[in-house]
């Protein structure tokens, strides 16, 4: 009874000497909840750079007393950039979410701030105080504005946190252990073999001083074969890992190539999908459709155009018709006020830091299960970044330079209309140049910046 008792006691101790660390452990392990708030926190800093990017174009675009041909669709245009670039954002510091609350808020301001720009024009609030017709016009092409902004911001996050989701590795350790030759393992069974022998005659021959000097002799030859063994299996290893990796980085460069091609043609899809629910807006409520509507949405992304000035004077009331139209009409009636407008180069700040920023963080996983940064070359991310300025510019150039030399070709009459000039030679070339320029260039400084913070580090 004595000895029953000393032994639950004795597993009783044992228990709590087991029980004691793991409640430690656990108390250590935070909650679900706990996780689950730390990721849906809101991120404040890449809300507040994208509201600042946008805030500084929409002055810019401002200054000018003529409205620019961007300063309606700049924001419909710039929305799958705005989702992009908090996307990125995010992923300096997580992973988990795209950030879909951000972006929407992102979408919403963009638009707004151009709305605000477009309605603190001079008489714009008493004319359409006097026209109910264009107040009507003027307000129901807004609220689609920042509709279409917020939706399409929201989809260029969900693009972005998919495309650049971390890569799931090659089966490194499989092609590593297909990789050791068959004859390695029936060594190893010899030596083990061999060692089993050693070992017995050993025993048996315990008291002759010469069989343990042979059986140690055959043990260390065993030690050395087998640490040959070991590293060539580890070479194998090394090799087959080494190949994985290469194929890795074939895999990621060929879908960063294609996801740079998508998302540069992203803002086109989305200003042909605004052009179709703007004129949906305009039958709806029995306004004629203007000209070349798409045309002159596209027209938007490029910074380079024929300038074709005009400043309303205050006591005509139809420069003053004319000035709103502009301010809510699509297919503008008038052209840019000077030769380049800096307001148009919006898209490209958006998607150029984005792509660069996306490339710079992204994260793969080893073989191992551990997070290695992927280590990305400046030529690789000029190449992507040049690809993206030059699909973000060229079908609007494409598009513009050709469809509104076909446009008139048809009529019997052909009535010279002036807008129809928006682009030349010059400005085609220039446009070409100018968005891959500031797509590079904007990659290129996010790199250096980026190598300069290791190096300091």
């Amino acid at each position: 009874m004595q000895g029953q008792n000393q032994t639950e006691e004795t597993i009783e101790a044992q228990e709590q000497a087991h029980d004691e660390p793991v409640a430690v452990q656990f108390s250590d392990i935070q909650s679900p909840s706990d996780r689950h708030a730390r990721r849906r926190e809101f991120d404040w800093l890449a809300l507040g750079v994208v509201l600042l990017i946008a805030g500084l174009f929409a002055v810019v675009g401002r200054v000018s007393p003529q409205p620019a041909t961007s300063l309606v669709p700049v924001a419909v245009l710039s929305a799958t950039g705005c989702g992009l670039l908090i996307t990125a954002l995010r992923k300096l510091h997580t992973s988990q979410r795209p950030g879909l609350l951000e972006a929407g808020i992102g979408g919403l301001f963009l638009a707004l701030f151009q709305f605000i720009a477009a309605i603190s024009y001079p008489n714009v609030i008493y004319t359409l105080s006097q026209a109910s017709d264009q107040r009507t016009g003027f307000f129901s092409t807004w609220g689609l504005i920042g509709i279409c902004s917020i939706v399409f911001s929201i989809i260029g996050a969900t693009l972005g946190h998919l495309a650049f989701a971390p890569l799931r590795p090659l089966p490194t350790k499989q092609l590593a252990v297909q990789a050791v030759p068959a004859g390695e393992e029936g060594i190893k069974e010899e030596h083990a073999s061999a060692g089993d022998d050693s070992e017995a005659s050993a025993i048996d021959d315990s008291e002759e001083v010469l069989d343990d000097d042979v059986a140690d002799g055959d043990s260390e030859v065993e030690d050395l074969e087998d640490q040959a063994t070991e590293t060539e299996e580890a070479e194998i290893v090394s090799t087959a890992a080494s190949e994985t990796n290469k194929a890795t980085w074939r895999r990621a460069l060929v879908g960063y190539l294609i996801t740079a091609v998508l998302l540069g043609f992203a803002p086109t899809v989305a200003g042909y999908v605004f052009s179709a629910a703007f004129d949906y807006m305009l039958h709806a409520n029995l306004f004629f459709s203007g000209p070349y509507p798409t045309l002159r949405l596209l027209s938007a992304l490029l910074p380079w155009q024929v300038p074709l000035p005009f400043i309303p004077t205050a006591n005509d009331p139809n420069a003053l018709i004319f000035q709103l139209w502009q301010l809510w009409r699509i297919p503008l009636l008038l052209g840019n006020p000077a030769m380049f407008d800096l307001q148009a180069l919006e898209p490209y700040v958006f998607n150029g830091a984005a792509l660069g920023l996306l490339l710079l963080t992204t994260w793969q996983i080893d073989a191992d299960g551990l997070n290695a940064r992927l280590k990305l070359r400046w030529p690789v991310l000029l190449v992507l970044e040049i690809v993206l300025g030059l699909l973000l510019v060229l079908p609007a150039d494409l598009l513009i330079s050709r469809g509104l030399r076909g446009l008139l070709q048809d009529q019997i009459l052909a009535v010279p209309i002036r807008t129809l000039y928006i682009l030349n030679p010059l400005t085609f070339t220039l446009n070409l140049l100018f968005g891959p320029l500031v797509c590079a260039g904007i990659g290129l400084l996010l790199f250096w910046q980026q190598k300069s913070r290791r190096q300091t580090k």
